[in-house]
C-alpha cells in the first residue's frame, strides 16, 4: 500500500472507537490486512439482516445506506428507504467507514449499503482483526513481565501489574535520539518493546534490548535520571508518566511502602 493509501486508512480508523488505542505496530498490521475492494455502481456491499464479517473504509465513491423498517417487507427489492449517503474522497481526505460491529460479533447487519457510484473500499475481515488483537495481547505480556521484575513495583500483585500496563503509552524514537538525559529532571520511565538503546552513566555503560527498562529511578529520591539513554535504531518503547502513575495508582504503591 502507498503512503497515501495508508494515510487514508489511518484517518478512518483514528475516528473509530474500536481502533482508538491501537499502537503503531498494530496499525501497520491493520494496513497489511486491509483488502482492496473495487466497486461498481449498483453493487450491494452489505445486505440488511445478513451476517457480516467485514469492516469497510470508503476510499473513494458514494454509498447509500438503505433500511427496511422492522416488520416491513422489501417488496420492491430496493433495500428500503435511503437514510444516508456516505461519500469518500481522497482529494478531501474524507474516508468514512461502516460495519465495525462485524469485527466483534457474528450478528445480522442493521442496514444495506449500495454503491451509488463506482468506487473503492478497503475491507478488514473479522479473522484478521482478531489476529491483530491476539498479537497485541502477546505484545502486552512482554510488558507485564518486565514490569513485574522492576523492584519499585515488587509490591504489586497481578491485578496491579495489569492496571499499570493499561496506563502506559507506546512511543517511537528514531535512531540517535536521546530519550533520557543524565542529571535531568525525569517525568517518564520506559520499557523497550523493540529496537535497541545505549545507556551511559558514571558507573555503567550498556546496550539495552527488548524487555529492558530504564528511568524507574525517577519514582524515588529526587526524580533525576541517573543515565543518558539514546536509541541505536528506530525503537518502540512503552512509557509511564510519573504524574499519571501518582493519580491512578498512588494508593496501591503507597500501600506497598512505595512513594510516588
Amino acid at each position: 500500500k502507498t503512503a497515501e493509501e495508508k494515510e487514508g486508512i489511518a484517518e478512518a480508523i483514528k475516528a473509530s472507537v474500536m481502533f482508538r488505542n491501537v499502537t503503531e505496530e498494530q496499525r501497520e498490521m491493520i494496513f497489511a490486512c486491509m483488502e482492496s475492494v473495487p466497486v461498481k455502481q449498483g453493487t450491494w456491499v452489505i445486505r440488511q439482516n445478513t451476517v457480516g464479517d467485514r469492516f469497510y473504509i470508503i476510499d473513494e465513491g458514494q454509498f447509500e445506506v438503505r433500511i427496511v423498517p422492522d416488520g416491513d417487507q422489501d417488496e420492491s427489492g430496493q433495500g428500503g428507504h435511503i437514510v444516508h449517503v456516505y461519500e469518500g474522497s481522497r482529494a478531501r481526505h474524507a474516508h468514512p467507514s461502516f460495519g465495525e460491529l462485524a469485527l466483534m460479533y457474528s450478528a445480522p447487519r442493521s442496514a444495506s449499503i449500495v454503491a451509488k457510484t463506482d468506487g473503492h473500499l478497503w475491507a478488514l475481515h473479522r479473522s484478521a482483526f482478531r489476529q491483530v488483537l491476539v498479537q497485541a495481547q502477546d505484545h502486552r505480556k512482554g510488558l507485564k513481565k518486565a514490569l513485574s521484575e522492576i523492584p519499585y513495583f515488587q509490591y504489586l500483585d497481578s491485578d496491579g501489574i495489569n492496571k499499570l500496563a493499561a496506563i502506559m503509552d507506546e512511543v517511537t524514537f528514531g535512531r540517535g535520539e536521546t530519550i533520557a538525559q543524565q542529571g535531568a529532571q525525569g517525568e517518564k520511565m520506559f520499557v523497550i518493546s523493540s529496537g535497541q538503546c545505549y545507556s551511559d552513566s558514571v558507573s555503567k555503560r550498556a546496550t539495552l534490548k527488548g524487555g529492558a527498562w530504564f528511568g524507574d529511578e525517577i519514582f524515588s529520591g529526587n526524580g533525576i535520571y541517573n543515565a543518558t539513554v539514546m536509541s541505536l535504531q528506530t525503537t518502540n518503547l512503552w512509557q509511564l508518566d510519573a504524574n499519571v502513575l501518582k493519580q491512578t495508582m498512588g494508593p496501591l504503591l503507597q500501600g506497598g511502602k512505595a512513594s510516588v
